[in-house]
């Protein structure tokens, strides 16, 4: 995931979060070359929120560069203890 960041201050500290949220209620599975829904979700897991390990830096800093997410771990492992982000097994 990258993001072009602007309207920030420009010597304000930021720290920049990634939170990833269901967008309806079901369950989808890849079939036939396009997602079908699978069924109904299940429940919501608790939040875990990725912290960008740039962070926290200046406005400055993350307005000059694409901001990537690209060492974010996912796992639908709610016990994880390696800091992977949970998400719902519906994904």
């Amino acid at each position: 995931m990258k993001f072009r960041v602007s309207g920030l201050d420009a010597k304000a500290k930021y720290i920049l979060l990634l939170d990833i949220v269901a967008a309806d209620d079901y369950r989808y599975k890849f079939h036939n070359s396009r997602w079908m829904v699978a069924g109904k979700a299940d429940p919501e897991m608790p939040k875990r929120m990725y912290i960008h390990p740039d962070s926290p830096s200046t406005g400055e800093q993350w307005m000059q560069k694409v901001v990537s997410f690209h060492k974010l771990k996912l796992t639908n492992n709610i016990s994880d203890k390696h800091g992977f982000v949970s998400i719902p097994p519906s994904f």
